[in-house]
């Protein structure tokens, strides 16, 4: 059994936690590795990607590796693949989904650098009310690119685009970059979450990855502060 790329992703991620490779800096290339480690390439891709799969790494086409930003000041959190599952299948009830915008158009700065495409490639503007019990649970903005995520259409809205993503593009979701923020509601929110104008929304702006590491979608979704329970599991190393 081949276990020496364990002793690697051990390695490496210790020099992530102790900050040895700060957020967001380029680790060594993989031949590089291969020589400091004494290791195979095949070897070193294992372990690395065990590292994306856990959400410590993601990976830039043609660029290399990165480590993800771990800035818990702004209630940023990793959701590694085990626990990664879309809003349709993580959420207990009966769960639809009301259309309420779909387009398509070009990229901004914005988008491009959170899915790390160009300015101006072509994206899917997604905007869904989801509902558990036919009750407004969160308003959702969904960009994904339409070149890595493609074929997107109303009735795979309907369902489950996560679904469609793992068992139709054969794809692989391996992790999510979460950050959270109190909002004070806004007119959408009093319109489609049915919140008084005094009320908050819980904000969460989401990167997801695939287990290459490429980002395929960036989500803003917005939840009901009085239906939103946060839960998190934390291990002390």
């Amino acid at each position: 059994m081949d276990v020496k790329y364990k002793t690697i992703y051990d390695s490496i991620k210790d020099k992530i936690l102790n900050k040895e490779y700060p957020a967001n800096s380029k680790i060594p290339d993989e031949i590089s590795l291969c020589k400091e480690y004494n290791c195979s390439r095949m070897t070193m891709k294992k372990a690395l990607d065990l590292l994306v799969q856990e959400g410590l790494l993601y990976r830039k086409r043609g660029q290399g590796s990165f480590v993800m930003s771990s800035n818990n000041s702004k209630g940023q959190i990793i959701i590694p693949e085990r626990e990664l599952q879309g809003f349709t299948k993580s959420s207990q009830g009966n769960v639809t989904s009301k259309i309420l915008e779909f387009k398509l158009e070009f990229a901004n700065e914005e988008i491009a650098n959170n899915l790390n495409i160009n300015v101006d490639d072509p994206i899917y503007n997604i905007f869904r009310l989801r509902l558990v019990n036919n009750k407004p649970y969160i308003l959702e903005r969904t960009y994904m690119p339409t070149s890595l995520i493609p074929g997107i259409t109303l009735e795979v809205l309907s369902h489950s685009v996560y679904d469609y993503i793992e068992n139709t593009l054969n794809l692989k979701i391996a992790s999510a970059n979460k950050t959270t923020k109190a909002d004070v509601s806004n007119e959408l929110d009093h319109t489609y979450l049915r919140l008084k104008d005094i009320e908050p929304v819980l904000e969460i702006d989401q990167i997801a990855y695939l287990d290459n590491g490429i980002p395929f979608e960036y989500s803003i979704s917005r939840h009901r502060y009085d239906l939103f329970a946060f839960n998190i599991f934390s291990v002390r190393r």
